[in-house]
C-alpha cells in the first residue's frame, strides 16, 4: 500500500480570508496557495492511511477529543470557508488557534498513556473495530509529531493546517 505524507503546518489564521466568492474547488485551491506561501511546515508523518487512521483515532480517544482530531485532520477549513460536504479534489485539515489551545493541554496530560496497558484495551478494541488494526509504532509517531506541532503552535498562539500528499 502506498505511503502518504501527512504534513503539519503552523500558520497565523489571519492570513486566510473570512469570505471567498468562489466555487468550493476554487476556494480549496486558494487555501492551498495561501498555505504554501504563508505557513511553515513543522512536522511530516510518512504512513499509509491504513496505519494513520487508527493511530489518529486512538490519539483522539486517549485524550478525549470527541472526534475532533480525526475530523479536523481531514476535513475542516479556516473560518469554515468550505462546508463539510463540499466536493473538492483533496483533503484540508485545520485547527484554529482556539482549538490548539484547548487540545494541547490534553495531548500533554495524556502523552504518557500506555496503550498496551490492560486498562486501555477497551479503547484500543473500540478504535480497531471502527478504524482497522492499530500499529503501536504508528501511534507513537502520530502522537509525537502532533504533540510537538500542537505545543509549538500553542506557544505561538497559531493555528495548524494538515495537508496530506497521497
Amino acid at each position: 500500500m502506498m505511503s502518504s505524507v501527512i504534513n503539519l503546518f503552523i500558520v497565523d489564521e489571519d492570513v486566510y480570508p473570512t469570505t471567498l466568492n468562489l466555487s468550493d474547488e476554487q476556494k480549496y485551491q486558494e487555501l492551498l496557495d495561501i498555505t504554501q506561501d504563508e505557513a511553515t511546515r513543522w512536522q511530516s508523518i510518512e504512513l499509509n492511511m491504513r496505519g494513520f487512521i487508527p493511530a489518529i483515532e486512538l490519539l483522539d480517544a486517549v485524550v478525549g477529543g470527541q472526534g475532533l482530531l480525526p475530523v479536523c485532520t481531514f476535513n475542516y477549513f479556516p473560518h469554515q470557508l468550505i462546508g463539510p460536504d463540499a466536493n473538492i479534489s483533496g483533503s484540508f485539515g485545520f485547527f484554529s488557534s482556539e482549538m490548539v489551545q484547548d487540545l494541547f493541554p490534553l495531548l500533554k496530560k495524556y502523552f504518557e498513556v500506555d496503550i498496551d496497558n490492560s486498562e486501555n484495551k477497551g479503547l484500543v478494541d473500540d478504535v480497531e473495530h471502527r478504524a482497522g488494526e492499530l500499529d503501536p509504532q504508528a501511534y507513537e509517531i502520530v502522537r509525537d509529531r502532533y504533540f510537538v506541532t500542537f505545543r509549538d503552535a500553542a506557544e505561538q498562539n497559531k493555528s495548524i493546517v494538515v495537508l496530506i500528499e497521497e
